[in-house]
């Protein structure tokens, strides 16, 4: 599937803005699918809000499929053997990755085909993100990492690295160390590090927005939970047919 040409940001309402002039629609070559992604880094808020719009979806009658980086039978207990120790490489973790993302890609492939709504949280930008603040080399990167399928919309929810540091010590008192990048060196402090390594993972998102066009919109997260909610609905009810409205009634 080909991604829509370059182009200016632009507001889309509800907090939303969209990269590129184009309307996004759902793509799926039969059955009426939609493949939505949710992007962004601990403490955004996007496993609450992928949560949330699974269980709009639902009540709307629509059948779901939830999978994500790292959720893959084949690879997901190698992906947490290596955030516990993370010595085999930047090599090593964009294999895994791989073999994670292409491992979930022909149950979505099916999914959309019967018409599902495909819901992700983090898929190939995370990846893309984490390996390349890592190192590795983006055209072996891009080799190995599957570009199919692509999804219909990647919601970036988007918070400042203190702001996103501030709920994280909420919730846990000290970041996750791999979510810290303390593998990076980057700073003694987990705290410091946190900031740092979530600055760099925003760099490199900036530049997945680029390149997905109008497929990515940025979700700012600022207005709180239920204003994110709504925003994402309303983005959402634009991929699909008129009958699923009622993602946007329910709270």
């Amino acid at each position: 599937m080909g991604r829509p040409p370059r182009g200016a940001a632009r507001r889309v309402g509800g907090g939303v803005t969209a990269i590129d002039g184009s309307g996004v629609q759902g793509s799926s070559p039969t059955g009426g699918g939609v493949f939505i992604v949710l992007e962004g880094g601990d403490g955004a808020g996007r496993s609450t809000q992928v949560r949330a719009l699974l269980l709009r979806l639902e009540e709307a009658g629509r059948a779901t499929l939830h999978v994500g980086l790292g959720r893959s039978a084949l690879a997901r207990r190698a992906l947490a053997a290596y955030r516990r120790t993370p010595e085999g490489g930047v090599r090593t973790l964009a294999l895994l990755y791989a073999s994670d993302l292409r491992d979930q890609a022909e149950p979505v492939r099916c999914a959309l085909a019967a018409g599902f709504a495909v819901v992700a949280d983090r898929w190939s930008a995370a990846a893309t993100a984490r390996c390349r603040v890592r190192g590795a080399d983006p055209g072996w990167l891009a080799a190995i990492l599957p570009t199919e399928p692509d999804p219909d919309v990647t919601l970036h929810l988007r918070a400042s690295p203190q702001q996103r540091l501030a709920r994280e010590v909420r919730k846990r008192g000290v970041p996750d160390f791999w979510e810290s990048g303390r593998d990076l060196g980057l700073h003694p402090d987990p705290l410091r590090s946190f900031v740092r390594y979530q600055s760099l993972l925003d760099r490199e998102y900036a530049r997945e927005a680029v390149a997905s066009g109008a497929r990515w919109r940025d979700v700012e997260t600022a207005g709180g939970v239920e204003a994110v909610r709504a925003a994402i609905a309303a983005t959402v009810l634009d991929l699909l047919p008129a009958g699923t409205a009622a993602v946007t009634e329910h709270g």
